[in-house]
């Protein structure tokens, strides 16, 4: 709220009883009420000379003739004087300025700090019937109740638009309560409120409310997901139609593929490659994200079993046996080897029934210790082939 200029002027010659000088001029007094957030009275005190004694200043809030703050504060000459007073409602109140027992001001002033009632609009949604209250300083949905106890004022028709992306099926309403954003109420609809309000045709927006943009770590490009939780990629010409929204950085969640497989991983922790293969399906409802292509991953496992040259690869797209096309566009990474036998106990070649028996145990433990046994001691790759002659 403005100030309120509320007293009146009054003035008087003031003698400095110390020099007995006399003050030739008038010295006026003014009051303004300040219904700001501070709620002060200012007191202004003009013409008043070097030779001026002490101005003092009571205020008495119940017009009882006692005062009730201020108490002879004193009134800086020449200024203005804050008296604060808080929040004590709008009245009367009556305000003494004085000096050397002689009134400068001694007059009621009126306190009305209270802002006139407004007197509200009503309208109603045609998709939903719900009655809107407007005013200047609110904008409320009243329920049947509330409406019942305010009369059944007759609403008049929501001014109400109707809008969709070129990309979405999704419909939502916006009613226009002013020209601020701040006074707009959305509402993304279902299918029986677009019926209720008469099937309207949608325009096509650039941007509305309640849709989230974003940017996964494997792409540039920005993504946005309306009301209706469709998700799409946006063209240059769509980010601009939506004035450029800000957008949210996924800065450790993307898509992946490998270079030499057709899968695409969801990553929930991109910097440690830890995701999961996506069906077409999930890739679709994404609005069809490039994903990062790369030969292998973080945390990816290249792998065999002893005893099996078949090489496989374990990452988040895919965990299958790869050939050696596969393994050479990776770069061909040497395998862990899984399944490593315990070093077996100590046997002679007389601990076997053949040759044959002995050469198959050879070979089976010698990737891993050698001749753990010493049946070869020619080191011709024979197990036991004199014993056995």
């Amino acid at each position: 709220m403005t100030a309120l200029v509320v007293g009146a002027m009054g003035s008087a010659l003031l003698t400095n009883t110390a020099n007995a000088a006399v003050v030739e001029a008038p010295v006026t007094a003014a009051v303004v009420v300040d219904c700001g957030a501070a709620q002060n009275f200012v007191v202004q005190i003009q013409n008043a000379g070097s030779d001026t004694v002490e101005v003092l200043i009571d205020v008495d809030s119940d017009l009882d003739g006692a005062p009730d703050f201020g108490d002879g504060v004193l009134a800086e000459p020449n200024a203005s004087t804050e008296l604060g007073f808080g929040y004590r409602a709008d009245g009367d109140y009556g305000v003494r300025i004085y000096s050397t027992g002689i009134d400068i001001l001694n007059e009621t002033v009126v306190v009305d700090c209270e802002p006139e009632a407004e007197t509200p609009a009503y309208f109603v949604t045609s998709y939903d019937g719900t009655v809107w209250q407007v005013s200047a300083s609110a904008i409320v949905p009243l329920s049947f109740e509330e409406w019942q106890e305010l009369g059944f004022p007759s609403p008049t028709a929501a001014p109400t638009d109707y809008v969709r992306y070129a990309w979405s099926p999704s419909i939502s309403a916006v009613t226009f309560f002013g020209p601020d954003p701040s006074r707009w109420v959305w509402k993304h609809l279902t299918l029986g409120e677009w019926t209720r309000a008469g099937n309207p045709g949608p325009r096509l927006a650039g941007w509305i409310e309640g849709s989230t943009y974003y940017q996964w770590a494997s792409s540039d490009q920005i993504f946005v997901q309306d009301v209706g939780g469709v998700k799409h990629a946006l063209t240059y010409e769509e980010w601009a139609a939506s004035d450029f929204r800000p957008f949210d950085r996924r800065a450790d969640q993307g898509f992946v593929k490998l270079s030499w497989d057709n899968n695409i991983a969801f990553l929930t922790d991109f910097s440690a490659g830890a995701g999961a293969p996506i069906d077409y399906a999930r890739w679709s409802n994404e609005g069809f994200p490039n994903p990062s292509v790369q030969a292998r991953f973080p945390g990816d496992q290249v792998y065999r079993q002893y005893g099996d040259a078949t090489i496989w690869y374990a990452g988040p797209t895919v965990n299958r046996p790869i050939s050696l096309a596969e393994w050479t566009a990776m770069g061909r990474p040497a395998p862990d080897v899984r399944g490593i036998p315990p070093r077996p106990a100590d046997k002679d070649c007389g601990n076997f029934g053949s040759q044959a028996e002995a050469q198959a145990e050879f070979n089976f433990y010698f990737p891993a210790y050698g001749d753990v046994y010493g049946l070869d001691g020619d080191g011709d790759g024979i197990a036991c082939e004199s014993y056995f002659d």
